[in-house]
Order: C-alpha cells, then sequence, then structure tokens
C-alpha cells in the first residue's frame, strides 16, 4: 500500500518531541567547540584506563548531528505551505514564545480551529522531515 494509515496521535507526539528541543538544537549547532587543556598540558584528556578519550572529536561529533538535525528541520518547514509554516514557526520556532492562547486569540479564531490547523501542520511536517522518518502508520 503507497499510503498506510497513518497513526496521527502517535506522529504528533514524535514531532512535539522534536521540534520542543528546536532552540537546543539551533544552539549546539552553532556552540564553539573549545579545546581543554588538562593538568599535563595535554590537549587530549586521558581516562583512567590509560586510553586517550576525545572530548574534542565527542564535542565535534555533537555539533555535526545538531547541524545536520538543524538543517533537516528547516527544508522539512520550508517545503511547507505559508500558512502551515506559519503555525509550526508559532508554536515551536518563534524566538518569542507565545503561549498558544496569545496565539489563537491575536489572529481571532477559535482554539479548536487553532489546533486543528497546528495538528495538520505537524503530519505535513512528519511527512517532510527526511523523508517521513517521523511518520507512525497504524498497525506497527
Amino acid at each position: 500500500m503507497l499510503f498506510p494509515e497513518v497513526d496521527e496521535k502517535a506522529t504528533k507526539e514524535k514531532v512535539d518531541s522534536l521540534l520542543k528541543n528546536y532552540h537546543k538544537i539551533r544552539r549546539l549547532s552553532g556552540m564553539p567547540i573549545e579545546q581543554k587543556v588538562t593538568a599535563t598540558y595535554s590537549l587530549d584528556p586521558k581516562s583512567f584506563t590509560g586510553m586517550n578519550s576525545s572530548a574534542i572529536e565527542n564535542g565535534t561529533i555533537k555539533k555535526l548531528d545538531a547541524v545536520s538535525l538543524y538543517r533537516d528541520i528547516n527544508a522539512a518547514i520550508n517545503t511547507l505551505d505559508a500558512y502551515s509554516r506559519k503555525r509550526i514557526y508559532d508554536k515551536y520556532i518563534n524566538s518569542t514564545r507565545y503561549y498558544d492562547y496569545e496565539v489563537f486569540s491575536a489572529e481571532q479564531i477559535s482554539e479548536a480551529t487553532y489546533y486543528r490547523e497546528v495538528g495538520k501542520a505537524m503530519i505535513e511536517f512528519a511527512e517532510a522531515f527526511q523523508s517521513g522518518s517521523l511518520l507512525v502508520f497504524e498497525n506497527e
């Protein structure tokens, strides 16, 4: 079947879980990687096992993962129509954090309409993000 039935509730939970961390991901993707100098003035901190651990490598990998995730999120948002993009932006991306009731009151729409539109935008985002990797299907 080309379009199996999507479990909307589970899919929305996955989208919410990802997008709630958008600002953290954005900060991590721009986080400077600082080298640490140990007491022995080595740039590679030693572990108690005598093996070199690489905090710099781990930090770099973490940053690259965050950059990749940040780009994937933005690419998915940019594929949405303007209305859905606005709903996702207002709820998750806007640096000025508003409560949901502030958004639907300012736009003079009902609470039910607002949540219906946000839900639709979340499903569309899930479809667009990494080729649908956030989609949860019925009977899985």
